[in-house]
């Protein structure tokens, strides 16, 4: 029995925490915990996590995260409209495939969101992230925070009136879930403080890392190479989303500033990948031909120059978001592509069906991983046993991203982000009704 087949029988930890913890007064923890962490835990057991590391992680989930959820959808409280995902869901689950053949690592994004969120008491959300923080580091106090004390301080502001961002999301928070240990991710918009102090959002972002405690001298070089980029391309501009950090000690830690391109065509795509031919030898070029058959398979745009663009998407997150990293110490920064498979893939079977096909493939031309094997056939059994068939095959929305980066010896690393879209799951879940997951009624207890 595999381990999809056996969670689909009895998710062993996320029952023993759900046992745990029924005796929550909060419904919306309920809810929450009874819904998405059950999908956590479907990912983790797929993904061949221990028993006892999937139990710590769904506790974490349960006592530190759902409190900071916000309102269930059957609420009668408004929403908060989260950026995280397309449909407001605040969190987006992911499945990091590495090049293949590795064990995955599964991660998660929030927005941390307080119950009075968007109403009139509490109209822009504030105080739930630091409310949130706090716990956080109550629970884990060695958690690395000079830097992000940092950037708070750059960051700090709130919407005081209606914004162009499309949006009022100011803060995520991620966790990467390996094995025996957990590494924290802060991502700050700089909208707010671009748009009170008449500034771009770049040069907010560029000013925030050039003072940060001893970032001016070690990621002056790969900055100032992005910069200049965006610099000698006057009609690119990019949009910038957010600038992300993760919470190490200073010598491992990255920067990565999130940008969003209209450009569509995939010549566009080798000019950002590449910073306008700044990062460029035989292994960049290795990876671009395995992102050119990725991108066709996932797009349909086989055989087609790459001058043609996608087809137009009038939305907020249509385009091609990209991601360039900075690390201590490099010399060149590191560009990465998320590729909005949410408009323009097939279906989500498709996806699912391209990244074994390709992730099967790459793995496969490896001489000393040629019977490895492959998460991507996890990945398929996981997805195929949480979301109805039906709606795989019937449309997009599950997959949000696939984000891909070009590793040593010209390998992609892919990552597939989920929106844990409630309604589509299968009838064969535990947590509830179908009329539950359509009509978004409140569960039972």
């Amino acid at each position: 029995m595999t381990p999809s087949q056996s969670l689909q029988v009895e998710a062993k930890p996320w029952h023993l925490v759900k046992t745990k913890w029924e005796g929550i007064s909060e419904p919306y923890q309920q809810y929450w915990y009874q819904t998405v962490g059950y999908m956590l835990g479907a990912l983790l057991d797929s993904a061949g996590y221990s028993y006892e590391s999937q139990t710590s992680i769904l506790h974490q989930f349960a006592n530190l995260v759902t409190p900071y959820l916000g309102v269930a959808p059957w609420s009668e409280l408004p929403r908060w409209e989260s950026f995280m995902t397309d449909d407001n869901t605040p969190i987006e689950l992911s499945w990091d495939f590495h090049t293949g053949a590795d064990q995955p690592t599964i991660r998660y994004s929030i927005e941390p969101i307080g119950a009075d969120a968007g109403t009139g008491t509490n109209q822009y959300n504030e105080g739930t992230a630091a409310a949130f923080k706090q716990a956080l580091f109550k629970a884990y106090p060695d958690i690395e925070t000079a830097l992000l004390n940092h950037f708070e301080a750059c960051f700090n502001g709130s919407w005081a009136d209606r914004n162009p961002e499309g949006h009022c999301s100011t803060f995520f928070w991620a966790f990467d879930l390996n094995e025996k240990t957990i590494t924290n991710k802060a991502y700050f918009f700089p909208g707010v403080v671009a748009h009170a102090t008449h500034r771009s959002k770049l040069i907010v972002i560029a000013d925030a890392i050039t003072s940060a405690p001893g970032c001016r001298i070690g990621m002056q070089i790969p900055l100032h190479i992005y910069i200049d980029f965006v610099y000698q391309h006057p009609g690119l501009e990019p949009e910038i989303d957010m600038l992300a950090l993760d919470l190490v000690p200073l010598e491992k830690a990255r920067l990565k500033i999130y940008f969003r391109e209209r450009r569509t065509d995939f010549g566009s795509v080798k000019e950002t990948m590449s910073l306008g031919g700044r990062i460029q030898g035989p292994e960049f070029e290795t990876g671009m031909k395995r992102l050119t058959r990725l991108w066709d398979a996932l797009t349909g745009m086989h055989n087609k120059p790459d001058d043609i663009p996608l087809p137009y998407k009038d939305h907020r997150t249509a385009g091609i978001l990209y991601n360039v990293e900075f690390r201590m110490n490099a010399e060149t920064p590191k560009v990465k592509i998320y590729i909005p498979v949410r408009h323009y893939a097939k279906n989500d079977q498709q996806i699912i069906k391209v990244l074994k096909e390709f992730l099967t493939e790459q793995v496969g031309q490896r001489q000393d991983l040629r019977t490895a094997p492959v998460s991507a056939e996890s990945y398929s059994r996981c997805l195929g046993n949480l979301f109805d068939t039906k709606a795989l095959a019937g449309g997009l929305g599950v997959h949000t991203y696939i984000g891909c980066s070009i590793q040593r010896g010209g390998d992609l690393r892919l990552v597939s982000y989920i929106n844990p879209q409630l309604g589509k799951m299968n009838s064969k879940v535990p947590f509830a009704s179908p009329e539950m997951r359509t009509n978004g009624e409140k569960l039972p207890n």
